[in-house]
């Protein structure tokens, strides 16, 4: 049997294929799916039940988020839902054999179709995992999707810029982010008896983000308080697992590990891949790789730099930095965002920095210096509160931060079609200077609190309790 042909009948998946992938081999346990997973399903129905819609969705995100169980799940429901002329193709295996998006298109004319691509009729479902791996692959993936017209075409990839980096798919894949777990996430995958709270989660993010006033925020706030705690009541020792989610569990590949030193040693190996297998196949013009983890130490211990003193401090190019930095946001290693206001605060001042996964801040600082401090969790809180927000808005440009010299500055600010949010962050922040005294006009003011366990209205500013703030 040629090569290409015994590649194709060995991707064609069974159910028993699909469950051995879909189980724990030494738990014997059925993977949990992720939020994420109700999009795939509403996608895939709307595709065979109507025959309309979109056909190609790439999943796209850090290295361990879950993107390939993703596939697998997605695998299980069309199989079961839909039709069982399902091919999974692994890039990570098939780069040995040299075989690319190219080949398997000319072996499904040549073994399934028996003609050209556009003559077949039957459901039929690609999926392609780690695709940047294919010679050429956006080109590749361009041509298969025009010619084989009735494909349903699922791919994901290690970085977000894979799949968002080429014009050739602009207008045909949907891209959806595979982010870090949120901490209802965390709680649902490592508890049994916590109950869906979608319903409360979409009313407390229009509560928070989308007042009218602190008043009417801290009144709406109280109101669905009695939904909160009925769901926390469910999770023993609270203030224990949302520091173990902030500080180690947020990755779902590490979800199982208990040793605390252990996952700090994976996610540095994850950080490296990334560094070294990933970034080199992102750009043109491949940046120094230890320059671009000594950058992102620098980052590590302090998310806002001034690009020219690190220029001086460490020898590297100012050039060199900002093309580092910008490649690390798009490997989903970093967020960044912009200081408040126009055009030219946004181009001309200082960025700040927030690590994709808290996790990677603490795993990068531990062998440098004491990362089990105040200084350092707190700066963790605000990468996840980020990650949050960005899941939310769905773009960095709705928050930004302000840093002006001799006037008080909130840690982030969301901006609104009239005035913005104000948010402070902090391990046991009370005070409200940060934000009353802040020069900028607001709408209200926000102060996310990981100490105190009650709703707090001063003025035109609420203090939010982190374990609610948690369940957006």
């Amino acid at each position: 049997m040629n090569e290409l042909q015994q590649i194709l009948k060995n991707s064609k998946l069974s159910e028993k294929r699909i469950n051995n992938n879909l189980q724990h081999p030494y738990l014997e346990k059925k993977y949990k799916t992720r939020e994420v997973f109700e999009d795939i399903k509403e996608n895939a129905d709307t595709y065979f039940n109507t025959g309309n819609g979109v056909r190609m969705f790439g999943y796209a995100g850090l290295r361990g988020t879950g993107k390939t169980t993703l596939l697998w799940q997605a695998a299980e429901h069309i199989f079961h839902n839909h039709t069982k002329n399902i091919y999974f193709f692994n890039f990570t295996d098939l780069i040995t054999y040299n075989v690319g998006i190219r080949e398997l298109k000319r072996a499904f004319e040549t073994y399934i179709v028996k003609d050209h691509l556009d003559s077949f009729r039957e459901k039929i479902v690609l999926i392609f995992d780690e695709v940047h791996l294919s010679p050429m692959w956006s080109m590749a993936l361009k041509a298969l999707y025009d010619e084989f017209r009735i494909a349903y075409i699922l791919a994901s990839g290690s970085s977000a810029l894979l799949l968002q980096s080429t014009a050739d798919l602009v207008t045909r894949m949907i891209i959806q982010p595979v982010f870090p777990l949120n901490f209802r996430e965390y709680i649902g995958l490592t508890h049994e008896n916590t109950e869906n709270i979608k319903s409360v989660r979409a009313k407390l993010e229009k509560i928070i983000l989308r007042s009218e006033s602190a008043d009417k925020l801290h009144q709406n706030l109280q109101n669905i308080k009695t939904d909160l705690d009925n769901y926390i009541s469910k999770i023993d020792n609270i203030e224990d697992k949302i520091y173990n989610y902030i500080v180690y569990h947020n990755i779902i590949r590490l979800l199982l590990i208990k040793s605390n030193t252990l996952i700090e040693k994976h996610i540095r190996d994850l950080v490296k891949r990334v560094i070294y297998e990933d970034i080199p196949k992102l750009q043109e013009e491949s940046s120094n790789p230890q320059n671009v983890e000594k950058i992102l130490r620098r980052l590590a211990a302090s998310d806002e730099i001034n690009i020219q003193s690190l220029s001086q401090s460490t020898g590297i190019s100012i050039n060199e930095i900002n093309k580092s930095l910008n490649i690390l946001v798009k490997a989903e290693l970093l967020n960044v965002l912009y200081s408040y206001g126009g055009i030219d605060s946004k181009v001309n001042k200082t960025q700040k920095y927030f690590f994709m996964s808290p996790s990677i801040r603490k795993s990068i600082l531990t062998p440098l210096i004491d990362a089990n401090t105040d200084s350092i969790y707190a700066k963790m809180l605000e990468d996840i509160i980020v990650l949050y927000l960005k899941r939310i808005f769905g773009d960095e440009s709705f928050i930004s931060f302000s840093s002006v010299k001799g006037q008080k500055n909130p840690d982030l600010i969301i901006e609104t079609l009239n005035k913005p949010i104000l948010v402070e962050i902090g391990i046991n922040k009370n005070t409200t200077k940060q934000i009353s005294r802040s020069k900028i006009k607001y709408k209200y003011g926000i102060i996310i609190n990981s100490k105190i366990d009650k709703i707090e209205l001063h003025n035109d500013i609420v203090i939010i309790p982190l374990k609610y703030f948690l369940l957006l």
